[in-house]
């Protein structure tokens, strides 16, 4: 397996390097670290003939980012917004699941508002149930065990996306199911990186994401091809041929040279073909020709046949390999989902209603329900390996490129060490600030935030602390000093609007500028 998906990341990057036209641009935004998904819902599409740029945002940022009016959605203008939370970082289930359906559905809604605000369509992962259980063999018997909360909350989010036309529905406790509690997870990556799974659950999820997008933008399989090249016993897919045409889908035939018609299976093939080509033409002009005899788009291809890659590269068709053993071909086509379908009503533009109006939330609403807490302490010398690994991994919201340890070891007595906790949890050090203290004038010229704890008003709570302290000192100036790292653009935007941050000491001025222009009064973009 391990091969397989290392084959499916080296097409993805290769793919990359080409650049294709794309015709999707996709969004993620995830409560984890979700960029393992990318090169297999990247590669799905483009297989499915939907060429598409895939643009990660800052993780567990949700609702902060589908709620704001900027930022990066508005840079990514999705067609496609895939949306995925995990119950194990949305704190304490409450009884009956209840606290953690509050922040989930929040999530939910702030996603519906976001797909609907871009014209986006909605891609939603239902979380997983989380293995982690208190009450070990027990809490099958607690009504609000893990188990039992978890199951509650993932109907709750059902009931409400599933009966809204622009939201289609992925199901990460099926990949974990499928692959097994025991290879599903990854929890050194957690800890160092915010990565819950291994490649194999990220690849079923994209793969499954990457199929229910197709369908929705009509790229799914309308023909099944029959690529007959070193094909001996076609008729035992005969059973599911007869299967896949008596629910719609068209099945065709390509071979190289007109030898094939002699085989023992082209007199049984014959009844089941709504076409086919058998000459010497490259394979990509025989499927071209397929396709437009049966008058569906390429896209709308699905070749089968023995072996793994199909005629012409990376292109579509999608395909679907068959195994050594004739006598499971049959199965392998009914198990690949050809037959898949969207429900009506996302054709039909059917709008059944969740069962509960929908809570309108604001994003000035979440934060303040999040009781946020922000503490501060001197960093010692011990401490400067720590908040120097912050600094270094913050780059969304940076004032300039991170300085060396090393450097930061050197002033030890300017830093300031930010921990922030609410009631999701407590995040440790989050955070740092490098203050050079001058009699009248302050100067921050290091500022960084890890992305957990951005968009909840942490940014503003600090320079507010800053000049509450610098008033006490006896200094009358708080100055930010920044630069463009060009990904730091959530700072440079907070920056821009400084002046609706309210100094904690009126006596103090406080305003940021370009580190090239310390006389600058306000941002210079």
């Amino acid at each position: 397996m391990s091969g397989v998906l290392f084959a499916q990341r080296s097409r993805w990057q290769a793919l990359t390097r080409r650049r294709p036209t794309p015709a999707l641009r996709v969004a993620l935004l995830a409560s984890y670290t979700v960029d393992p998904l990318v090169p297999y819902l990247g590669l799905g599409l483009h297989d499915a003939g939907l060429a598409a740029t895939l643009t990660v945002g800052p993780f567990q940022q949700v609702v902060q980012q589908c709620l704001a009016t900027d930022g990066f959605l508005t840079t990514a203008c999705p067609d496609v917004l895939v949306v995925a939370q995990r119950l194990e970082e949305a704190g304490e289930p409450g009884p009956a699941g209840d606290d953690w359906a509050a922040e989930l559905l929040a999530g939910a809604e702030a996603a519906v508002t976001a797909a609907r605000r871009h014209g986006a369509l909605l891609v939603y992962v239902l979380p997983a149930v989380p293995t982690d259980r208190p009450a070990g063999p027990a809490d099958a018997m607690h009504a609000d065990g893990v188990a039992a909360s978890a199951t509650v909350v993932r109907q709750r989010l059902r009931d409400r996306l599933a009966g809204d036309p622009g939201v289609l529905l992925v199901d990460a406790d099926e990949a974990v199911r499928a692959v097994g509690d025991e290879h599903a997870y990854h929890p050194v990556l957690f800890r160092l990186a915010k990565v819950p799974y291994t490649e194999e659950v990220f690849a079923r999820l994209g793969a499954t994401a990457a199929t229910l997008v197709a369908s929705w933008f009509g790229a799914g399989c309308r023909a099944l091809v029959v690529d007959a090249d070193g094909l001996t016993g076609a008729a035992h897919l005969l059973p599911a041929l007869r299967e896949l045409r008596a629910t719609g889908v068209r099945v065709a035939l390509r071979a190289t040279g007109d030898d094939w018609w002699s085989n023992g299976d082209a007199v049984d093939l014959l009844s089941v073909l709504d076409g086919w080509v058998t000459d010497d033409r490259p394979p990509t002009d025989q499927l071209a020709e397929i396709a437009a005899e049966l008058d569906v788009v390429p896209a709308q291809l699905v070749l089968t046949g023995v072996g793994a890659q199909p005629p012409g590269g990376d292109g579509p068709p999608r395909r679907v390999p068959l195994g050594a053993d004739p006598a499971a071909w049959s199965d392998e086509l009914r198990a690949a989902g050809l037959t898949d379908r969207l429900p009506e009503r996302r054709w039909s533009g059917g709008t059944s209603r969740p069962t509960a109006a929908p809570v309108e939330l604001s994003l000035d609403d979440f934060v303040a329900g999040l009781d946020v807490q922000v503490d501060y302490r001197p960093v010692a010398a011990e401490g400067v390996a720590e908040v120097a690994e912050v600094v270094a991994r913050a780059h969304d919201f940076a004032l300039a490129p991170a300085p060396p340890a090393a450097a930061l070891a050197q002033r030890a007595a300017d830093l300031l060490a930010i921990r922030v906790r609410d009631r999701l949890g407590d995040y440790g050090t989050s955070g740092l600030v490098a203050l050079d203290r001058a009699d009248s004038r302050w100067t921050v010229d290091v500022f960084s935030l890890s992305c957990p704890v951005l968009g909840k008003g942490v940014e503003a709570t600090v320079l507010r602390e800053l000049t509450r302290r610098a008033g006490a000192a006896g200094a009358g100036e708080v100055l930010v000093r920044w630069t463009d790292t060009g990904r730091n653009g959530t700072a440079r935007r907070f920056l821009s609007e400084l002046d609706g941050v309210a100094s904690a000491d009126p006596r103090v001025r406080l305003h940021a500028a370009h580190a090239s222009d310390d006389r600058t009064t306000g941002v210079r973009r």
